[in-house]
């Protein structure tokens, strides 16, 4: 039996070393146009962001364990959506009714992707942000040409070949990925089984720091209210500024710019009596009609807003198999009935592993995180003052202003730093 392994990686915001520009100075952000059918896809993969994180809340809550979350909807998606590209039939049709790209075409959903790539990393002058694509093909795997020519066209992928059988191949597909994370993800590959015979990987970085920075003299340790009713004193910044808020019934709101405002942070604190897996399932969208996160995204008005939100940092991973197949990709992971043929015309391919490690710092400056994502495939006017004060667990998303692209989300149950 014959494997192919995918993998993404990327590591996300990063502490800014330039001088702060003055408002004058920034440039204002360049808008994203979306065609309609772009803008289909791009509302259908936030909101399965959230799916995506109440299915993980539902499975901590079996395991009576809870833990700091993160993950990267955009690193999943990008890394599926080039895994879809190689599959057929059915398998096919599960991959795109699950990631939300029902009612469009090949080409509807590789432009979109494609617009992704070339789009994100030109928006915002002061936000440094790259995105690359490879595939690692083993020399003695036959990959079709018109998969590679896919990938190349519509994800920008570079295609190597390597001898697997090569103890430095894996050395070689490290040091890219090291490469194109600025350092921060400087392994994927601990080795390279026999069976394995492709990798495809994505890498994003991003870097940015905040529109208004936190100065560290305001920064100060503060409690923090534990789910289990406990508390911790954590080193909690502190800042007033006008910024969008807003306020459901379970939760209260605030988005945090960066750089020229084209990426945000938006905080969101359950309100006394909620947890953040209730604003999950309040996140996710009801119907076409009722979505909450848009609702939050939308709402332009602003307020003076007194702002203390601890630091944090904090590595994640987690195995998506079983959430994506409880989301509606099933037959992509058994012998049999798996359909990658667009891939290989010679092997009967299936998906071994779904699996994305993450991490995520936030200070006074900005915010720097990783992500590495890896699917496996083998044979077979202005309101008073309010004091926003994150002392409990809490939801965050980052996001880009014109198309709502949510390249992570998470919660933080223990802010630590």
């Amino acid at each position: 039996m014959k494997w192919v392994i995918l993998f993404m990686t990327l590591p996300l915001l990063a502490n800014s070393c330039e001088k702060e520009k003055s408002a004058t100075e920034k440039k204002d952000p360049i808008e994203i146009i979306l065609t309609s059918a772009e803008t289909k896809i791009a509302n259908n993969s936030n909101n399965i962001a959230f799916s995506y994180l109440a299915n993980i809340s539902k499975q901590e809550a079996l395991d009576n364990k809870r833990e700091n979350v993160m993950i990267s909807p955009l690193s999943l998606n990008l890394a599926m959506a080039m895994c879809w590209n190689g599959a057929h039939g059915q398998t096919k049709e599960q991959i795109k009714n699950t990631l939300g790209f029902v009612g469009n075409t090949d080409q509807d959903v590789n432009s979109f992707f494609k617009k992704m790539v070339e789009t994100l990393p030109k928006t915002d002058p002061s936000v440094k942000l790259s995105i690359a694509n490879s595939i690692w093909q083993h020399n003695n795997f036959s990959v079709l040409e018109s998969f590679l020519a896919t990938n190349k066209k519509w994800f920008n992928a570079s295609v190597q070949s390597l001898d697997f059988r090569n103890s430095n191949s894996v050395n070689v597909i490290n040091n890219w990925c090291s490469d194109n994370t600025n350092g921060m993800i400087k392994k994927i590959l601990e080795d390279i089984k026999p069976n394995e015979v492709l990798f495809l990987i994505n890498a994003l970085y991003f870097k940015a720091p905040w529109t208004d920075k936190f100065k560290e003299e305001n920064t100060a340790m503060q409690t923090f209210y534990l789910r289990d009713g406990g508390s911790k004193n954590v080193s909690t910044m502190n800042q007033e500024l006008t910024c969008q808020y807003s306020e459901g019934t379970r939760y209260r709101a605030a988005t945090l710019p960066y750089g020229n405002q084209a990426f945000n942070m938006t905080i969101i604190l359950p309100k006394e009596g909620f947890l953040p897996e209730d604003l999950f399932s309040l996140l996710e969208p009801i119907s076409s009609t009722t979505n909450n996160w848009r609702n939050i995204i939308n709402d332009k008005r602003t307020s003076k807003v007194d702002l203390f939100l601890p630091k944090f940092k904090f590595d994640y991973e987690i195995e998506f198999n079983d959430i994506l197949k409880k989301m509606g990709i099933t037959d992509a992971f058994i012998p049999k009935l798996a359909n990658f043929s667009r891939i290989s015309s010679e092997q009967e391919l299936v998906i071994s592993k779904v699996l994305q490690k993450t991490a995520i710092e936030v200070n006074e400056k900005g915010s720097e995180a990783a992500a590495v994502t890896s699917v496996g495939i083998g044979v077979t006017s202005m309101p008073p003052k309010n004091e926003f004060r994150v002392n409990r667990p809490f939801v965050f998303v980052i996001s880009e202003k014109f198309t709502g692209t949510i390249l992570f989300a998470g919660k933080v149950e223990v802010p630590s730093y």
